[in-house]
């Protein structure tokens, strides 16, 4: 069933972005999207019950506003850095994140490293995180912890 929805959801996709209705543009594309499907499918749905993937791509929706903000205000506090209002203070931070599954985990590396001031650097197998800040402001924003609560959230029931 998780094939058959993620080949759904992409061929969709496909066609959207296209708009292609020919016999070679839709017989090319029916492929890609099956290669693509073949791939990815378990990804996607996370190797679960189709609703898991379903909950969490729709969790994952809703957390990407929330996330664009972030990254919005992190460019203006870069943006001023490097403007010379605030000053360049880096610094290397370790934490231990509480999250349940890869998806998280990749997620939560990937959001820090998107949002300006901030990059990871290492996430080990015992979920240390290990992050280059560009000022104490940004490390203490990472450390209390608000990007780790939403991305738990998005987890869901892992």
């Amino acid at each position: 069933m998780g094939f058959v929805l993620t080949w759904l959801v992409l061929a969709g996709l496909w066609f959207g972005l296209s708009g292609y209705t020919d016999a070679i543009h839709l017989t090319f594309g029916a492929v890609s999207v099956t290669l693509v499907t073949f791939m990815s499918y378990k990804h996607l749905m996370g190797g679960g019950p189709v609703g898991t993937g379903v909950g969490r791509a729709i969790r994952t929706v809703i957390y990407l506003p929330w996330l664009f903000w972030q990254i919005t205000v992190a460019n203006i506090d870069v943006m001023l850095r490097i403007a010379g209002f605030r000053p360049v203070e880096p610094r290397m931070i370790r934490f231990k994140a509480e999250l349940d599954s890869d998806y998280g985990r990749v997620l939560l590396a990937n959001s820090i490293t998107l949002t300006p001031g901030t990059v990871t650097v290492e996430v080990g197998d015992d979920n240390v995180y290990v992050v280059h800040a560009i000022s104490p402001e940004a490390a203490q924003g990472i450390i209390e912890g608000a990007m780790e609560a939403k991305v738990r959230g998005v987890e869901g029931d892992a």
